[in-house]
Order: C-alpha cells, then sequence, then structure tokens
C-alpha cells in the first residue's frame, strides 16, 4: 500500500527531510514496517504454515496443469554401429549414421506417431548425434506432422553414452565379459562413461525438462497448449530415463533390456497423482519393457557333491580349533602394525573368505537355473516372491529374445514349491553373508562360533529392510 509521489526519493523518507508530504510518507513507511514485522513474527511462529502449504501445493497444480499430456520416447532406427561393430574403430560415435534400413523404420515410425499425436502442437527434443538427428528427418519424411512442431531442442544431456573415442576389434566382447563381473550400471570402459555417469546426467535432463523448460515452454490456454513432448534418443539413455521417472533400483534396472530402434515407450500424464506414468496402448509394441533376471532355485532334493560338503566341514573345524584364535590374534596384530594410527582393522580373515565362498558353491550345486521373464511385472519388493513366479520362469539361463523366452518357460515344469529351500537371486555376485541379510535367514547352528551364538538372538537386518518397499526396491511412479 506504500506509495510515493514522483521525485520523492527514498534518501529524503528516511532522513525525514521530504517535502511538505515527508511526514506522511514517514507515518507510512513505519505503519508498513511494523505490518512487515508483524508478518515475518507470524511466519517464525508457524501461523502460516498451512497457507504455505497451499500455496505450494497450488504451484505444484499449475505447473503440472502447464506440462504435455503426453512424452514419447523413441530410439533411433537401426545405425551402422548396430550391424557393424567394427566401423566404431575408423568413425566417431557421434557420425554414425541410419541404414536404408533404420531409414525405414524411421518413416514407419512418423506413420504410426502421427496417430498418437493427432492435431496436439509438439515439443521435441532430440539427441545430437548424427543417427537421432536422421531418424526425427525420417519421422518426418514418414508423415509425423512436423508443422505443428513448435520448438526443436538438441540435448547433449540425452547423448549415448560415450564409450571412448575409438574402439578396437575385440574391446565390445571384453568389456561385456568385464561388465557380467562388475555389473551393467557401474562398469565403465576406459576413458568412457558408466551407465550411472548417464543416469545423473539424464535425472538433471528429466528434472530441468519437467521442473523449467517444459512449464516455461507450455502455455494453459488450449489455443496455446503444447499437449505432445517428444524424445528422440538413444536406447540405453531411454531406459536410464525411464529408471528416473519410475524410480527403479540399481538391480532392477539391471534386468530391463533396450527397446528395438524405433520403437516407442509413451507416458501419460497423471493430474491427480501429478506423476507420468506407463501408456501401453499408446506404445509401441503394446508392452511394457522387457525385462529378466537370472535365479538359482535351492531344492531341498538336491544335494551338493561330495566334495564341497567334505571341504566346508573341514573348513568350519579348522576354525573351530583353538588354536586358531591364536592365528586370528596375529593376523589383527600384523594388520594393526601395518596400517596408519586409529584406523580400523578388518576382521575378515582369509578363513571365512573361503569359507563364504564354499558355501556359495554349495548352494549354486544344489541349484536348478531359472531365469524370471517379465521381472518388472512381479509385486514390490520382487526378491521376496515365490508362488508368484508361477508362469514366469524359464529353465535355464540365457539372452533370448522376448517370443524366444515365452515359447520356451511354455515347456518350463510346474515348481513344487514344498521342495525350495531358497531362491537365490544374485550368483557369484554377492557373498553368502550378503544373501542371508537380505533373505533374513540365519546359517545353521554348526556355522557359529561363540560369538556368533552369542549374536543368534539379535533381529536380521533383512526382516526389517525387506519391510519396506524402499529397501531394495523403489516404486515404479512418482
Amino acid at each position: 500500500n506504500l506509495q510515493l509521489k514522483p521525485h520523492t526519493s527514498w534518501v529524503s523518507v528516511l532522513m525525514g527531510s521530504a517535502s511538505s508530504n515527508g511526514d506522511q510518507v514517514v507515518d507510512e513507511v513505519g505503519s508498513s514496517s511494523a505490518r512487515l514485522d508483524e508478518l515475518l513474527k507470524r511466519l517464525n511462529g508457524g501461523e502460516l504454515d498451512g497457507a504455505l502449504r497451499q500455496i505450494c501445493h497450488r504451484q505444484q497444480i499449475l505447473k503440472w496443469q502447464s506440462l504435455p499430456e503426453r512424452i514419447v520416447l523413441v530410439r533411433h532406427g537401426e545405425s551402422e554401429g548396430n550391424v557393424d561393430r567394427n566401423i566404431y574403430t575408423t568413425k566417431g560415435d557421434a557420425h554414425l549414421e541410419l541404414t536404408p534400413t533404420g531409414l525405414r523404420q524411421a518413416m514407419e515410425a512418423g506413420r504410426r506417431l502421427k496417430d498418437v499425436v493427432g492435431d496436439d502442437n509438439i515439443f521435441v527434443v532430440v539427441s545430437p548425434f548424427e543417427r537421432t538427428q536422421q531418424t526425427l528427418l525420417g519421422l518426418y519424411r514418414g508423415g509425423f506432422p512436423q508443422d505443428q512442431v513448435q520448438v526443436v531442442d538438441v540435448s547433449s544431456q540425452i547423448r549415448e553414452q560415450e564409450f571412448g573415442n575409438f574402439q578396437q576389434i575385440g574391446a565390445h566382447e571384453l568389456a561385456r565379459a568385464e561388465q557380467a563381473i562388475v555389473g551393467r550400471f557401474y562398469y565403465r570402459r576406459p576413458n568412457a562413461e558408466s551407465s550411472a555417469d548417464v543416469f545423473d546426467r539424464v535425472s538433471a535432463f528429466w528434472d530441468d525438462l519437467i521442473g523449467n523448460v517444459m512449464p516455461s515452454q507450455c502455455s494453459t490456454e488450449p489455443h496455446d497448449r503444447t499437449d505432445t513432448c517428444l524424445v528422440v534418443t538413444h536406447g540405453l539413455t531411454l531406459r536410464l530415463i525411464l529408471m528416473k521417472v519410475f524410480q527403479w533400483s540399481v538391480e532392477t534396472f539391471e534386468t530391463v533390456w533396450n527397446v528395438g530402434t524405433c520403437h516407442h515407450v509413451t507416458l501419460r500424464k497423471n493430474m491427480e497423482k501429478m506423476c507420468y506414468q506407463l501408456d501401453i496402448k499408446h506404445s509401441f509394441p503394446q508392452e511394457g519393457s522387457w525385462a529378466t533376471r537370472p535365479i538359482w532355485m535351492v531344492m531341498k532334493s538336491k544335494e551338493a557333491s561330495a566334495e564341497t560338503e567334505q571341504k566346508l566341514k573341514m573348513l568350519k573345524q579348522f576354525k573351530a580349533e583353538s588354536n586358531w584364535k591364536v592365528l586370528e590374534e596375529l593376523n589383527v596384530l600384523e594388520h594393526e602394525a601395518s596400517t596408519p594410527h586409529g584406523q580400523p582393522h578388518g576382521k575378515w580373515l582369509e578363513i571365512d573368505r573361503v569359507i563364504d565362498k564354499t558355501e556359495n558353491k554349495r548352494m549354486q550345486e544344489r541349484s536348478v537355473l531359472y531365469t524370471v521373464l517379465d521381472y518388472l511385472s512381479l509385486p514390490q519388493p520382487r526378491t521376496t516372491q515365490r508362488e508368484t513366479l508361477d508362469g514366469r520362469l524359464m529353465l535355464g539361463h540365457g539372452t533370448l529374445s522376448r517370443e524366444e523366452a515365452l515359447g520356451k518357460a511354455k515347456g518350463t515344469p510346474a515348481i513344487d514349491w514344498d521342495d525350495v529351500e531358497f531362491i537365490d537371486w544374485w550368483g557369484s555376485v554377492l557373498s553368502y553373508q550378503g544373501k542371508m541379510l537380505r533373505e533374513g535367514g540365519q546359517p545353521k547352528e554348526e556355522e557359529f562360533d561363540e560369538t556368533d551364538k552369542r549374536n543368534k538372538s539379535r533381529p536380521s537386518l533383512a526382516r526389517h529392510l525387506s519391510a519396506s518397499v524402499q529397501g531394495f526396491e523403489s516404486p515404479r511412479a512418482r
């Protein structure tokens, strides 16, 4: 409510030397200052917390009203690198182009997507790599309505994973072998990015797209609304965007495979929940992301080899002997002497490692190998499921297409769940100790030393964690 007459300076008001109306202005300043102090007092006292929460909620509603009704994620068409791995030895990844088949795929996708977007105004985000640029042009050629595109944003944040400048012959096969040990999410080739690195920039891209770019570009007015956002990107990048949107855990991400070239995933806005959800009806193909996970089903009726059983028994007996305590104390003293002062020493001795490794070997020898199909459709937390696996299991491990895997699953015999002792979801990636923590099980009585026996009555960490969906499996929607 404070209004100053023309040419009345704040300095003169504060100094009390304004013109004939200066005293009145000073009074108004004092009154406004008193009201401001009262407002700040009420804010600090929490009296207006409810109003502030309503304001924040209303801001969220207005933001989501401005966002497009759908976001369509498209993978590029077949590229030179998809048909010839050796081309990476002479040509930079960013310069790889579409094959004639890839261009046809893009044109076919353009015809499909024309029906999806209808008369919508369209906001396009595309990777700067040549194959994605050509895919967008192929979409236009196939009938995707270019005249409805309002903005084309070329974003380097959604480029392909960096694999290094050039890749030597055989490097891909070597990387695949190492990746199986390190994990698909964390493995990083020399002078390259890991999937974790790409996830960081993809997360920043999504947050900026939803939080800043789209709200500033889109209008809430019906005639100016941008109801479709088209994102033309790469297979891994698209998968990591879905990981961000649906909050997949790392374990879940590593079960999911890329969509096919020029296939697309459609996300539909849920205004009530203020999130984007999978729209299978308007995706191509009309199915969820294909995810598989190898498991080892430990059977009560199946025995480990006599050699493994004997080895495990001897190791435990050896550790239980009293003279082992002397060796343990010597090991600790040597470790303390070789580490900086005050640094805690490790207590996992070699005998413990060997026992754990042998326990894992025994478990695998007693296992039947299966692959869980359509892993994302399992209820959460997924790694606690048993009977719900019926109809989703394929006998054996291996990488097969969706159609081949589903066909093989039809011939998989039904599981006798009374004979199942334990489902190992982790294989050689995780120690026996780690598996027991996650499962909430306890080793057999003879596997404990005196210290373990004293601690046996303590509640299992895994029981606490598995009670919460957030423990190992994140919600699929925000």
